[in-house]
């Protein structure tokens, strides 16, 4: 796991050095909310928990520090869709599971999903820079148990609304 949770805002800013990055008070801000913990949060989520207990942030300021963020390895990005991208707080190489009924993302540690190999298609002989797997199903009993073995659960209350919206509107169609 990453030894970035729990810094000072002195340590973020060092971190932010680090990565050739200007440590601006926002900047500086953001990191320390992500920073928390092991999370994954959408760029609205992070928003909406800046100017509720932070400093107060524009949509550009938090999408372009994102963006910053993911280019210096600050930050992982997990595109689910196009509507559904979430900035993960833990840059080691690893894997993830959500589960379609809660919207919660597990972290799945690298050596449990063996990569996919290219041998043998049209891609044999590319250059794999990085795997990362997304698996979805569904967890018998309520999580707790991963919770409680990785203390790595992140829910993404915008993933549970949308999926909500979208099983609610099915309903009222039929």
């Amino acid at each position: 796991m990453n030894g970035k949770y729990g810094l000072n805002k002195r340590e973020i800013a060092d971190l932010l050095r680090e990565r050739d990055i200007n440590p601006t008070t926002q900047r500086i801000e953001i990191a320390h909310l992500l920073y928390e913990k092991p999370q994954h949060l959408s760029a609205e989520e992070i928003r909406q928990r800046m100017n509720s207990e932070y400093e107060k942030c524009s949509q550009a300021t938090v999408y372009n520090t994102l963006r910053l963020f993911v280019e210096r390895d600050v930050v992982r990005e997990l595109i689910f869709s196009s509507d559904r991208i979430y900035y993960d707080s833990n840059t080691e190489k690893h894997h993830h599971f959500v589960d379609v009924d809660s919207g919660n993302i597990y972290d799945l540690p690298e050596h449990m999903i063996q990569p996919p190999t290219l041998e043998g298609c049209a891609l044999e002989g590319a250059e794999v820079l990085e795997t990362s797997i997304i698996v979805r199903g569904k967890l018998n009993g309520d999580g707790s148990h991963l919770e409680n073995m990785q203390n790595n659960c992140c829910r993404s209350s915008q993933r549970s609304t949308l999926k909500s919206r979208k099983v609610t509107e099915k309903k009222s169609e039929e």
